[in-house]
């Protein structure tokens, strides 16, 4: 459970539970430890004359150990200054990469495509969705509060995408909201100041057609989105992660590299999976590429909720591809889920807008969330928390890692 925090963290988090005295169950719940680690940490901050153990087997917080947490404190605010200085540092080193970059130079050069993307990301803005219904899910919210907000292991799975979408350079983010929810994700992110984003909020108001799905939610943030300006769009309630990566929540730069290469119309994220595809959005490939590891390439089709006949004759390199949730757009596609039908249950279906584009000879990618070895493909991670078996998979798969810790660290594990 300490993967991706330092030892000191860790005493840090001992040393706050038993500030007002604690036992060792809740010093293990609350401190996020298990209980090897528990008894570990526990003989060290003993030893160390940083806590006590009182009557009741109640531990206790010492002079030494309010001293410790001061001066860790003070550690963190040097800190977090530094490393604000580093980023400032790293912004003008890009920006100096950038202009010795040669506007005529060759297309392909790796330095001038690299630095196009990053351009291209400090521009973007990114749109959460989370105004859905969560009817699949209701058996563990009851309703009663949005599914974006429920925790997988110790952070409520909208931090996720924000996370993704601020990793890949994006700090500017709408959320779409629904009026029934709004309060407690606004409550919850407020401005986004204390995340390192800046998040404003869109509700998104039933029509009197009742049409529903990603479709109108995407529209709702059109009058945010400036012209020619491009964007990434995320489903709040779908988790990626790569653990081969410093930071498992660092997905999406792949995304945006291709996007901003290929000059797509809309370049998604795709999921490879063995298993039954028919609720998802599933891509058809016309050509398909490798390059450092990441598979990507144009698309030939997509096709919603498909039956496994059709499904089959999708597949490529013996898997599905299905849509994790995680878009970028240009904003020319505002128009096409305007002339796309309501579907069954009265949805517009992204997927069907960006059909319609590539029927229309628009330029349609994917990039594949996996990691390729030779001719081996190891798929990431990636769960559909709308549905309560994917969210009981995530919960069981991330509780052992702090994502709080790793997040508030910048990625440094």
């Amino acid at each position: 459970m300490s993967k991706y925090r330092s030892r000191l963290q860790i005493i840090k988090d001992v040393l706050r539970v038993t500030r007002k005295g604690a036992k060792k169950t809740r010093i293990m719940y609350q401190a996020n430890l298990s209980y090897s680690l528990l008894g570990r940490y526990l003989k060290d901050v003993l030893d160390a004359g940083l806590v006590t153990l009182g009557s009741e087997n109640c531990y206790m917080l010492t002079g030494n150990g309010e001293e410790f947490l001061e001066r860790c404190r003070q550690y963190e605010e040097l800190s977090s200054r530094l490393e604000e200085q580093i980023d400032d540092v790293d912004k003008e080193r890009m920006m100096l990469e950038e202009m010795c970059v040669r506007s005529d130079g060759p297309v392909g050069s790796p330095l001038a495509q690299k630095m196009k993307a990053v351009s291209r990301a400090a521009s973007m803005k990114g749109v959460i969705l989370a105004a859905g219904e969560g009817t699949r899910i209701r058996e563990v919210t009851y309703g009663a509060f949005p599914k974006e907000l429920l925790p997988i292991g110790n952070v409520p799975t909208i931090r996720f995408p924000i996370e993704a979408i601020k990793l890949a350079g994006v700090k500017d983010i709408m959320i779409v909201i629904a009026p029934q929810t709004k309060h407690g994700i606004i409550d919850g992110l407020q401005s986004g100041e204390k995340l390192g984003v800046n998040i404003s909020y869109v509700v998104q108001e039933k029509n009197e057609e009742g049409i529903t799905g990603l479709g109108p939610a995407i529209l709702s943030a059109r009058s945010w989105i400036g012209p020619g300006e491009d964007f990434v769009v995320a489903c709040g309630d779908s988790i990626v992660c790569d653990f081969s990566s410093n930071n498992p929540m660092d997905c999406l730069k792949p995304l945006i590299d291709v996007h901003a290469s290929n000059g797509a119309i809309a370049t998604v994220l795709v999921y490879p999976t063995n298993s039954d595809p028919r609720r998802f959005g599933v891509v058809k490939f016309q050509r398909f590429s490798e390059e450092n590891g990441v598979s990507y390439g144009e698309l030939e089709g997509l096709i919603e909720k498909p039956s496994l006949e059709v499904a089959e004759k999708y597949k490529i390199n013996g898997y599905h591809h299905i849509l994790a949730g995680y878009y970028v757009f240009k904003p020319e596609i505002f128009s096409y889920i305007e002339k796309t039908k309501p579907g069954a249950n009265n949805e517009v279906q992204i997927t069907d807008a960006i059909e319609l584009a590539l029927e229309n000879g628009e330029k349609v990618c994917a990039v594949v969330h996996a990691r390729n070895k030779g001719n081996d493909v190891f798929p990431c991670d990636y769960w559909d928390v709308g549905i309560p078996e994917d969210y009981k998979e995530a919960n069981k798969r991330l509780m052992d890692a702090n994502f709080e810790r790793l997040m508030n660290s910048g990625g440094r594990k």
